[in-house]
Order: C-alpha cells, then structure tokens, then sequence
C-alpha cells in the first residue's frame, strides 16, 4: 500500500509542476485563440485554431503588417483579430477602394476586392494603432470603433495549427 500512496503522491507533484508550467506559459508566453468570422479572410478563417506570442511586445513594438489579437474596446471580454496598418505618426486613409498610409497607396495583396467606403485621413498618435481585418468590407476595425490603444494588444498571431491540412506561419507584412 506504501508503494501506491508513493506512486500517487510523486504523480500528483509531477501533475502539480506541468499545470504551473502550463500556467505560466499560457499566461506570459504563449495562448491559442480561435478565428471567429470572416474579417480575416483570405489568410485566417473562421474556426481554425491559432498561436499567439504573447512576450514579443514585451521587447518590441507592433510593425505595420502584424496580425495581433486584442482586447476589443467596446467590449473587452472579446478578443478580437486584426492587421496593423498603421503605427504612431503614420497618417492613414482609405481612398478610391485602396488603403493609403503616408500618402503612399500599399500593395496589399491579401486584399481580394475593392474596399467601399473611406476613411481618413488621420494622423495615428502615441500609444495607438491603426487596425483592419484583411477582408476590409466585412470588418468590424478601427474604422468603426476608433484607433487601438497599445495597452490592448495580448500578443502577435504566429500560427496556425488547426486544421492540419492549414498548418502554418501565419504572414506578417514588411513595411
């Protein structure tokens, strides 16, 4: 009987140890999220499952091009998905259906369809972002709800992991 309290008792301390461990990363490391709509669309979809590096704006700030998960203002229980598109001093607008940072049209690819609607211009000022969904005429963004405040972002979207068949990196543009 000795040897099943030992036995129990060594399991319950090694289970105790990876649950902290578990903790710890989830809580300053690294999270999963789920894709939830289509505002993301071509890169991430709906239900698939992603890897969020929660440390590295820690160290660094969010470029133009990263796909961070945040905290959604109006209502921040939700986590919410989106591009940077615009960092502090930028001046962005959206006009004639394209997205322009600093008076310069981007070559964004992901973008399938002409964008409705405009935007802008406006000057992005300190400790905010700029940010949109890659399928920018089915986005609740920054274009509805105003420039994110840095203190919201939880992490920088790295991978995706769910389904196999879509496992990868996931893009983050060069400025």
């Amino acid at each position: 009987m000795g040897k099943i309290v030992h036995g129990l008792r060594d399991w319950f301390k090694d289970f105790v140890k990876a649950l902290v461990f578990f903790l710890f990363l989830q809580t300053y490391i690294v999270q999963g999220f789920v894709i939830e709509g289509a505002c993301m669309e071509p890169a991430l979809h709906s239900h698939e499952k992603i890897i969020v590096n929660k440390l590295i704006y820690k160290i660094q700030e969010p470029k133009v091009g990263d796909v961070v998960v945040f905290s959604y203002p109006l209502e921040p229980e939700k986590d919410f998905i989106k591009r940077v598109v615009g960092v502090p001093g930028d001046i962005i607008e959206i006009r004639d259906g394209y997205l322009y940072r600093n008076h310069k049209r981007m070559q964004e690819n992901f973008v399938k369809e002409y964008v409705f609607g405009s935007y802008g211009p406006i000057r992005v000022p300190h400790g905010s972002l700029c940010v949109m969904g890659d399928n920018r005429n089915n986005s609740h963004d920054s274009r509805s709800w105003g420039l994110l405040q840095r203190s919201m972002i939880k992490g920088r979207a790295e991978l995706k992991f769910w389904p196999l068949d879509n496992l990868g990196k996931i893009a983050c543009l060069a400025d």
